[in-house]
């Protein structure tokens, strides 16, 4: 059983670093786009926050990765009979996820890492145990609701932010504009962190599941190692790729100058810490994204390119079905080889 629960504990890390140059590099893009920053230090200064990051749920807690843990019901898997069609379970909805993340990846769509994730869990689940072991209330109100909450949230924060600072503006000399400049750096540090503290729990939540399929019950606590490996396969992600996203997000939607670039980090990071204390699982991808579209609407709503904003809306409410039609078929296709 070990070896197959190192495996399988690998394969979480692989999703994990997929997420990192997926999802992750959204905290640096409007940095980048603003040219506050070149790509490689403003990648290097995030990884090292996001390193840094996930060992504070020992501090704040980990009720984000409770979420994840609570997605499917532990006695469907924990059983010593269940414990094969466990393992596949798991399996085919960490790839799902992969899979359609580098999917979206290669498109340069800025989908969901998180929700591919729970899609591909959830629909692998109910292939393997059935509709009546998804806890619907937790699906409906931490996830399904949250896809339309937190963006919407993030736009109405970014606007209005966006709209006092240009008021204030007006008052302020020039020589106020290095401020936004140097600002973001700021800002930068307390997205990565919030982005990190949420992602990580992610997978350490899937972890913990994979420990309760293998030996019969999770730990009280994530165990250290799970938090420091998450946390490395973060920064690790980050620091290998997601420019392509970084385009998408960072020019792509709005032309960001220094002081866009701090309104979207603020309001971003402010959501995403509201979602996480809530226990959570959201998408940094989607809050920076409605950030982006708030912030440039309260300035120039003619200057935000609806046309992309309307392919990133699309993705984020397709990303939950698709995942968990991939998991499904997945965990079908693992069944018929191996029971």
């Amino acid at each position: 059983m070990y070896p197959v629960f190192v495996l399988l504990t690998i394969l979480v890390f692989c999703f994990t670093y997929v997420n990192g140059f997926r999802d992750g590099c959204n905290v640096v893009a409007t940095l980048i786009a603003s040219r506050a920053m070149k790509p490689t230090p403003a990648l290097v200064f995030a990884a090292v926050v996001e390193l840094l990051s996930p060992f504070t749920v020992l501090v704040i807690g980990s009720s984000v990765s409770d979420t994840i843990q609570k997605l499917v019901d532990a006695s469907a898997y924990t059983a010593p009979e269940s414990q094969t069609i466990g393992l596949l379970f798991l399996t085919a909805g960490i790839i799902a996820a992969i899979v359609w993340n580098l999917s979206t990846w290669f498109f340069a769509i800025p989908s969901s890492s998180s929700h591919a994730l729970i899609g591909g869990v959830v629909g692998a689940g109910i292939m393997a145990f059935g509709w009546r072991t998804i806890s619907w209330g937790y699906f409906w109100t931490r996830v399904v609701l949250m896809i339309f909450l937190t963006p919407l949230l993030s736009f109405l924060v970014g606007w209005l932010l966006m709209k006092g600072l240009l008021l204030l503006a007006r008052n302020l000399s020039a020589r106020a504009a290095p401020f936004f400049r140097y600002a973001q750096y700021v800002n930068m540090v307390f997205l990565a962190f919030n982005h990190s503290f949420n992602d990580s729990q992610k997978s350490t939540g899937i972890l913990m599941i994979l420990i309760g399929i293998c030996f019969g019950a999770a730990p009280a606590q994530i165990p250290l190692w799970a938090i420091g490996a998450a946390a490395c396969a973060l920064a690790l992600g980050i620091l290998t790729g997601g420019l392509k996203i970084i385009k998408t997000v960072g020019t792509g939607i709005y032309r960001v100058r220094p002081i866009h670039s701090f309104a979207s980090q603020l309001s971003s990071g402010i959501v995403i810490l509201g979602a996480s204390l809530v226990g959570a699982p959201v998408s940094a991808s989607q809050i920076v994204s409605s950030s982006i579209i708030g912030v440039g609407s309260a300035e120039r709503y003619k200057g935000v390119k609806w046309n992309v904003a309307g392919k990133i809306l699309i993705s984020w409410i397709i990303t939950v079905p698709i995942a968990g039609a991939i998991g499904a078929l997945l965990l079908a296709v693992l069944r018929f080889i191996f029971l």
